[in-house]
């Protein structure tokens, strides 16, 4: 009777055992099942961010290519243009001192007695010398080259205002008889010794050494064009006296 109690209990827990097993393999399982799922889900999950990593790396990488093409194109440019401005420099030297010489200016101010008087505002940085102000009847622009059509040789004596030195800054003067020309032009010479021709539009011209630029008194026009046909004339009548003698 014992021994068949004790077989029963043995049987009993063996049975609570065995659901007991199989509960917790149930509970494992599950739980596995669950893990497995956020595992999936978070395999998803980085699959998705690598995605989009790649993605935004792929952008920025587009960015940094289009930026480095950007900057190679404007390298070039800035070296085309460099090259452009030592070219310009190589062929227009005299651009500083021209830039330079552009800060002389001369207005009329008022009439007094017949005289327009003049105010010249020397902003050039340094005293000018041989300051030729003439006073021209054109009704356009007027160049060096054709100041001379404006002032005949044996014609009418230009209205002018001279003067050795100009100062920096501002200075008043006037011109010799009565205004007679509607532009004013001026010729005067730099620190440097070179002489310069200034429009009435504010075109500058070089003019060149003190050769080239005749005072007043002497000659109204710093032209050496006009000298040179005068030679070439005096020459021309001497071969021709040399052959009537010939003949």
């Amino acid at each position: 009777m014992k021994e068949k109690n004790w077989l029963t209990w043995l049987t009993v827990l063996a049975l609570v055992v065995g659901f007991a097993a199989m509960g917790a393999s149930v509970w494992l399982s599950a739980q596995a099942a669950k893990q497995t799922q956020r595992n999936s889900q978070l395999a998803g999950q980085l699959y998705q961010a690598s995605l989009t990593s790649s993605s935004e790396a792929s952008s920025v990488k587009k960015r940094l290519d289009k930026l480095a093409s950007d900057n190679s194109s404007l390298k070039k440019k800035n070296s085309r243009l460099a090259k452009e401005n030592r070219a310009l420099k190589e062929a227009n030297p005299d651009l500083p001192a021209a830039g330079a010489a552009a800060g002389l200016n001369v207005w009329e101010t008022e009439k007094k007695s017949g005289q327009l008087q003049l105010e010249i505002d020397n902003q050039t940085r340094q005293a000018v010398s041989d300051l030729l102000v003439l006073a021209v009847a054109a009704s356009g622009r007027v160049t060096l080259s054709g100041l001379p059509s404006y002032f005949p040789v044996g014609g009418a004596k230009p209205r002018y205002f001279y003067r050795k030195e100009v100062a920096i800054g501002k200075t008043e003067g006037s011109l010799t008889g009565a205004y007679a020309g509607s532009n004013l032009v001026c010729l005067f010479a730099d620190a440097s010794g070179v002489y310069w021709f200034k429009g009435n539009r504010g075109k500058i011209e070089k003019i060149g050494s003190q050769a080239h630029f005749k005072k007043l008194e002497e000659s109204p026009l710093p032209v050496k064009k006009t000298k040179k046909k005068k030679k070439q004339t005096s020459k021309k009548a001497e071969k021709q006296s040399s052959k009537k003698k010939a003949e």
